[in-house]
């Protein structure tokens, strides 16, 4: 019976993890308007299985204990000294999730819920607190049992009115449809994925990209601060929107519905000491498709200002006039297809590494492909707005490192990386007008090395090597060339949030209010600032349906 007794308190301590780890979880979907049926059944589906979980694991712990204490709960009926450390201990998990997750989501949610987040870890330092205190008193049973039901039922209760009262995330004000705006002139922009400054200005001194060379000799350039933690959609969209992922609404890669708690998909999860998505309760879930934007894009913007828009290689079935999206590698065309002058030059690196030689065949032939198609159909089809979107370099920055003493040859494959991506902006830009366009060159995150603690791991497990990458850095870069920009200027404190705002304000369109980002003024020509006013508006909604004229191409 005593091994029932304890197994009773760790399932009731579980439970009540789960009844705060519950709100926790919604308050990371402020998107989600619940009813109060719904929340008692989210109330009662992640007690259980936090029970389940969480007191399986107390109980083992507990168990292991009372090999050296028999003494464990061996009255009957409600154990105190039982009750106070198991109580505690969950308490205490609880709130570091709860104070972790706020840290991590401060450009990915709102403040509000963000607050929320941290009022909810502060109840649960003060049940810690209090309970840890009841264990000390050791008062009479009945009361005992008073203090414990109280103080755990108000912690629940506390958590729950958190989430209550928290504002939810709306669809933003809308366009009213008598508003109309036009532009005349033309757009190329261009998002180089894994880029950054730290490997752009070595390759630009080397001469493996003369035509970047020129334009940053000649424009606005500089270092751009993306979102973090790293996130690509949300780093994309953010590129598209000019909105900050809380209000534009995609924070993740993959998302999850939930069909007994709502309709729409879902992203952000709460990050905690289990496998996610795990964490949400009895695999009542189903993977399904990143929630379209709540904002509109930049091309949606421009389609509803009258201007034909060709989409390329971005991620997801954006609406455009016409959209080419980013072939399958085994869509792509054959390797060897490729410039057979490319080919040999990279041949000597591929035969050194042949565990990484198929995946960049596999991606140069899909980049290469994916440049050729959009400049196919941009001559054929012309548009007065093109976008493309390339993420060669994200893929081989991490397979090969650039140093001069590398045996196995990165440089010579980051080299032509380099050279391939400046002869593709070159192209598109003669197609898109060249100097009678406005040229945006962004990358909406960079690369790096770990940080200092994780290469002391490598070191103390005795890795040789480690591979850059997007978790470690937040810095991309921008580019800025035509008529209205500033010349000759490096920019400072730049967003990626402030790419759209400055290409609107540049093309002559509103800003709207609830964008992130400002209109870089230090890379807007004076005269030009001087000619056009800024106007503003509240939102730019996103269009539904997709613009009529506007047709898909899906991959079959």
């Amino acid at each position: 019976m005593r091994h029932l007794r304890r197994l009773g308190h760790c399932l009731a301590a579980g439970a009540l993890a789960g009844a705060v780890v519950a709100p926790l979880q919604l308050l990371l979907w402020p998107e989600l308007t619940l009813r109060w049926p719904t929340a008692l059944l989210a109330l009662g589906l992640w007690a259980s299985w936090a029970a389940l979980w969480f007191g399986a694991v107390s109980f083992a712990l507990v168990e292991v204990y009372a090999l050296l204490a028999p003494q464990v709960a061996l009255r009957r009926g409600f154990s105190l000294g039982l009750w106070s450390p198991l109580a505690a201990a969950h308490g205490t998990v609880v709130a570091a999730v709860a104070f972790y997750n706020r840290d991590r989501t401060y450009q990915l949610l709102g403040a509000e819920s963000r607050e929320g987040l941290r009022t909810i870890g502060l109840a649960l330092l003060l049940f810690t607190l209090l309970v840890a205190v009841l264990g000390v008193a050791r008062p009479r049973q009945r009361y005992a049992r008073l203090w414990a039901a109280g103080t755990s039922l108000a912690l629940v209760a506390t958590a729950w009115g958190v989430w209550a009262t928290a504002p939810r995330a709306g669809a933003g004000a809308a366009l009213p449809n008598e508003l109309r705006f036009s532009t005349s002139r033309r757009l190329l922009l261009v998002s180089l994925e894994g880029t950054d400054l730290p490997w752009l200005l070595p390759a630009i001194e080397r001469g493996d990209m003369p035509f970047l060379r020129t334009l940053r000799d000649e424009w606005a350039w500089g270092q751009l601060t993306t979102v973090s933690p790293f996130s690509r959609l949300a780093a994309l969209t953010t590129l598209a929107t000019g909105c900050a992922p809380a209000t534009h609404g995609v924070t993740g890669r993959r998302a999850y519905r939930i069909p007994w708690l709502a309709d729409a998909p879902v992203s952000l999860l709460l990050k905690g000491p289990w496998p996610t998505p795990h964490h949400l309760p009895w695999r009542l879930w189903q993977r399904a498709a990143s929630p379209a934007p709540r904002r509109a894009t930049i091309w949606e913007i421009l389609l509803r200002a009258g201007r034909t828009v060709g989409l390329a290689g971005w991620p997801g079935v954006p609406a455009a006039t016409w959209v080419l999206p980013t072939p399958l590698a085994a869509e792509a065309l054959p390797y060897s297809q490729v410039d057979a002058e490319l080919r040999e030059a990279l041949e000597p690196s591929l035969r050194a590494r042949p565990e990484v030689a198929e995946r960049t065949r596999n991606a140069l032939a899909v980049s290469v492909q994916m440049a050729a198609l959009a400049a196919l159909r941009a001559a054929r089809e012309p548009v007065d707005c093109l976008v493309f979107n390339t993420d060669l370099a994200a893929r081989l920055r991490p397979l090969w490192r650039e140093t001069d003493a590398d045996p196995l040859g990165g440089t010579e494959v980051l080299r032509a990386t380099a050279r391939l991506l400046d002869e593709q902006l070159r192209e598109l830009w003669l197609l898109a007008g060249g100097d009678d366009c406005l040229l945006v060159v962004v990358s909406p995150y960079g690369m790096a090395p770990p940080k200092p603690w994780r290469r002391l791991l490598n070191a103390t497990l005795r890795r040789r090597s480690w591979t850059v990458s997007p978790s470690d850095s937040s810095e991309g870069f921008v580019l800025l060339a035509g008529g209205g920009v500033r010349r000759h200027v490096r920019l400072r404190n730049a967003r990626l949030s402030d790419v759209v705002p400055t290409v609107l304000y540049l093309l002559e369109l509103p800003v709207a209010r609830d964008m992130a980002g400002r209109v870089a003024l230090d890379a807007v020509d004076e005269e030009f600032a001087s000619r056009i006013p800024l106007r503003l508006i509240p939102s730019h909604p996103p269009l539904h349906p997709p613009h009529p004229a506007g047709r898909q191409e899906l991959p079959e």
